[in-house]
């Protein structure tokens, strides 16, 4: 196997990753053009998020990291 090819399987195994994870939990928090986040006040933590659902969070980020990296591997290969 050429350098085009190794790149471009690595970039698909990262892609079926992170469409895994993004699958599983979901896509990172939308945010408003101003940098806000939606809230929802009727489940408000005053002591802030929770170590779970922080890993929940790291996770989704975790997923979409994947997809991107693994895109940009397959692009990458195009020009090997």
């Amino acid at each position: 196997m050429d350098a085009s090819n190794v790149t471009n399987s690595v970039g698909l195994v990262l892609d079926i990753l992170g469409a895994f994870l993004v699958w599983q939990y979901g896509l990172p928090a939308v945010m408003e053009p101003g940098g806000t986040r939606y809230r929802s006040r009727s489940g408000s933590d005053p002591e802030g998020p929770s170590t779970e659902k922080l890993q929940y969070r790291a996770r989704s980020k975790a997923g979409f990291g994947l997809l991107m990296a693994g895109f940009i591997l397959q692009l990458l290969s195009n020009f090997l």
